[in-house]
C-alpha cells in the first residue's frame, strides 16, 4: 500500500522527510514561534489543548479546548476506520491527543524540523505520524486521506482556493476538509486587520513574519461546497457565551468536493 511505503521514509528521529524546506521559511517560522512564546516544553505539549496555569497563552488554549471537544465528538460517531492529516501540525498535540481515544492512521505535517522531533518523541505511536515538508511541494500520494485537518494553520497559507485544490488531490473521493480555529476576516475590514497584524509582528521584532500571515474572508469559499459545523454567530452561540463563558469566536467549516 502507498501509505506503508511512506511510513518507512521515517528517519532514526521517527520523521518522514519527502521534501526539501526552504531553510528561510523554516527559520522565519522557527524565530516566530519562540518570539511568541509558542515553544512548549515537553510536559506542556503534552497537556495541550488543556494548558497549564504557566501557559502564556492560556485564554486562548481555554477556546481551543472548545473546538478539539467538538472535533473529538464529530470523530466519535465514524465507524470506519480513517486516514487523517493535520497541515501544519507544529508539536503534534492534536493527533497527539486524537489517537488515544480513537484508532485511525494520522499524519501531521510541518515545516519547522525541531517542532516535528518533539511531536515524534512526545507522541511515539504505531498509527502516529509525522512528515518533514512543505504541503505544497511534498507530492503525498493522491487519493489517501479520508480527513485533512487545517488547524489554526490556515493564516499561514497565500491562496486559499489553490490550497483547497491541493489537499483535494490528496483526499479519497468523499474526503473532508476541516477548518478550526482560523479567522475570517470582513473584506471592509481588510486593511484595518492587516495593520492590526503588521503592529503585533513588529511588537515582537519580527515584522517580516506579515508577509507570511494572511487574511482569508468567506467570500473565498464562495466557489466550493462548505458547510458551517460551528456558527459563532447564531443567537445560540452567542447566549452560552452569555451564560457559560467565550467560546470559540471562529467558524468550524467542512469543505468537500
Amino acid at each position: 500500500m502507498i501509505l506503508d511505503d511512506l511510513k518507512k521514509k521515517k528517519n532514526s528521529s521517527g520523521i518522514i522527510r519527502l521534501s526539501d524546506v526552504d531553510p528561510s521559511l523554516e527559520k522565519i517560522f522557527s524565530v516566530y514561534l519562540k518570539r511568541d512564546k509558542r515553544i512548549y516544553n515537553d510536559d506542556e505539549v503534552k497537556l495541550l489543548p488543556y494548558a497549564s496555569q504557566r501557559n502564556p497563552h492560556k485564554s486562548e488554549w481555554e477556546i481551543r479546548t472548545r473546538s478539539f471537544l467538538r472535533l473529538r465528538d464529530y470523530l466519535s460517531k465514524k465507524s470506519t476506520r480513517l486516514n487523517i492529516l493535520d497541515v501544519g501540525c507544529g508539536n503534534g498535540w492534536l493527533i497527539g491527543q486524537l489517537a488515544k481515544e480513537f484508532d485511525h492512521e494520522y499524519f501531521g505535517i510541518d515545516i519547522v524540523h525541531s517542532e516535528l522531533e518533539k511531536a515524534a518523541r512526545l507522541f511515539n505511536r504505531e498509527n502516529v505520524h509525522f512528515i518533514y515538508g512543505d504541503i505544497s511541494t511534498s507530492s503525498l500520494p493522491t487519493d489517501t486521506f479520508n480527513l485533512i485537518i487545517l488547524n489554526s494553520s490556515l493564516s499561514y497559507f497565500k491562496e486559499l482556493d489553490k490550497l483547497l485544490k491541493e489537499l483535494f488531490l490528496i483526499s479519497k473521493t468523499y474526503g473532508e476538509v476541516h477548518i478550526i480555529d482560523t479567522p475570517f476576516y470582513n473584506n471592509n475590514n481588510l486593511m484595518i486587520n492587516k495593520n492590526n497584524s503588521l503592529k503585533y509582528f513588529t511588537s515582537i521584532g519580527l515584522p517580516e513574519m506579515a508577509s507570511y500571515y494572511f487574511h482569508h474572508s468567506m467570500d473565498e469559499l464562495r466557489y466550493f461546497r462548505y458547510e458551517l459545523l460551528f456558527n459563532p454567530n447564531t443567537f445560540k452561540h452567542k447566549l452560552t457565551d452569555y451564560f457559560f463563558g467565550q467560546d470559540s469566536p471562529f467558524y468550524w467549516i467542512l469543505v468537500t468536493r
